[in-house]
């Protein structure tokens, strides 16, 4: 591929309106209301301060969507200094995204790369730890649009981080550089870039893309080999790549891949869905939806660095697995893995050394009395995060996609620390608004 800046489309830029699919946003207001609709994706900071949270907007009711940050001390969204609802616009139908911990420039501003489906981008937003947290891309009031230098998107049938970017994943790169991996859905690319983590505002460089199976859902790096590994919803395989050395200057890093990891398959095709490394990284736990299941990747390099990427088994989950997560939860400090069951409102625990689930999570809040009826927040649980809480200890953090009438989409709170009060309970809700 070419060389590429960070750029607005064109013809988004001559209308002052979103370009392609996001046409359809043109005079939808801005999202006012206090709390995140369809919460997407959860990514931690790492003091475990706080956790930022995508909302997707898949309804369209408003003209994108937007990045929150919730406070972990009080499990409140951060509000603006004037006390007004503090949210970053980002186009609609969110993904996975990316926190660069990397940073070049100082120790309280850290940077997340956020892609997005309704018009093919990915968004860079700096983040600015100073109390209270905001984020920033340059966005412009009138039309919740980034700045032409935060932002990537497509126009006119042109893809360059793919046709409906879904995941975003960062890993170092040998020159000093970070490297950018995107997974995109619709088309099966899987783009390449890197970007100086001094510079500011970033300046991505387009390295190379290469085509894979459709459906492209999750994508990790591993800090052992440096593998990537990719899932897909329509290939019962998990992808695998290295970045190799290019042949040439205008090309200083190509994607090579290598054989896909197979798994076992049912007659439904949905399959790879989210992933997450084991403590020490020798693991990797994937949600696998055909059949529902956890699946378990030994990915320890051998003597010459290539991973052994060999199933090692697959743990019977409810149904439509989804998100993960991981926690040193278990006995002794072992891990735990979380897995959101969408089609179960409950999320599973499973023990992975004992290859069993130890705990299922219903999405009801409190400790129900026998006999009584439970209050239920709907469920369908997704996105998902585990965080060490200063002075509270391991907290999960789950976003639920379903709403009960006349009602919002909330973030569920579940004590999962040994010992803990309400221990794997739906304690209560992220609160919206500012109320307690």
């Amino acid at each position: 591929m070419s060389s590429a800046t960070l750029r607005l489309p064109s013809l988004c830029l001559a209308l002052a309106v979103l370009a392609a699919a996001c046409d359809n946003n043109i005079g939808l207001p801005a999202d006012d209301t206090n709390g995140l609709r369809y919460p997407i994706a959860l990514v931690k900071d790492p003091s475990g301060k706080r956790i930022f949270a995508l909302g997707a907007n898949f309804d369209r009711l408003f003209r994108a969507g937007r990045l929150r940050t919730i406070d972990t001390a009080t499990d409140k969204y951060v509000v603006a200094a004037d006390g007004s609802t503090s949210a970053t616009e980002i186009p609609s139908f969110g993904g996975s995204f990316a926190l660069d911990l990397a940073n070049g420039i100082t120790d309280t501003v850290f940077r997340l790369f956020v892609p997005s489906r309704d018009d093919d981008s990915l968004t860079v937003v700096d983040v600015l730890t100073a109390t209270p947290t905001t984020m920033d891309c340059g966005a412009s009031s009138l039309t919740g649009i980034c700045a032409s230098n935060r932002r990537i998107a497509g126009s006119s049938g042109v893809f360059p981080v793919g046709d409906d970017p879904i995941a975003v994943a960062l890993s170092p790169s040998p020159d000093g550089r970070r490297r950018v991996h995107i997974a995109a859905a619709n088309n099966g690319q899987l783009s390449l870039y890197d970007f100086d983590p001094k510079e500011q505002p970033v300046n991505l460089r387009s390295l190379d893309s290469v085509i894979m199976p459709l459906g492209l859902n999750s994508i990790v790096i591993s800090p052992l080999s440096g593998r990537a590994y990719v899932t897909s919803t329509g290939t019962a395989a998990v992808q695998t790549y290295r970045v190799d050395a290019g042949p040439t200057p205008d090309r200083p890093w190509i994607i090579a891949q290598e054989p896909s990891v197979v798994l076992p398959a049912s007659a439904a095709v949905d399959y790879g869905r989210g992933m997450v490394f084991s403590s020490d990284y020798s693991r990797l736990y994937v949600a696998w939806r055909s059949p529902a299941s956890l699946a378990i990747l030994d990915v320890v390099p051998n003597g010459s660095g290539v991973p052994n990427n060999r199933l090692v088994d697959s743990i019977v989950l409810g149904k439509k697995p989804s998100g993960l997560a991981i926690a040193p939860t278990g006995p002794g400090g072992r891990d735990l893995v979380y897995v959101s069951c969408y089609g179960e409102d409950a999320i599973w625990v499973v023990d992975p050394a004992e290859r069993t689930t130890v705990a299922t999570i219903p999405m009801r809040l409190g400790v129900q009395e026998p006999g009584s009826d439970p209050q239920i927040v709907r469920g369908s649980p997704f996105a998902m995060v585990a965080v060490d809480v200063p002075d509270r200890g391991w907290l999960l953090y789950a976003g639920l996609f379903s709403v009960p009438p006349g009602g919002d989409h909330h973030i569920v709170v579940v004590p999962i620390a040994p010992g803990a009060v309400n221990r794997n309970v739906a304690d209560h809700i992220v609160h919206v608004g500012g109320t307690p």
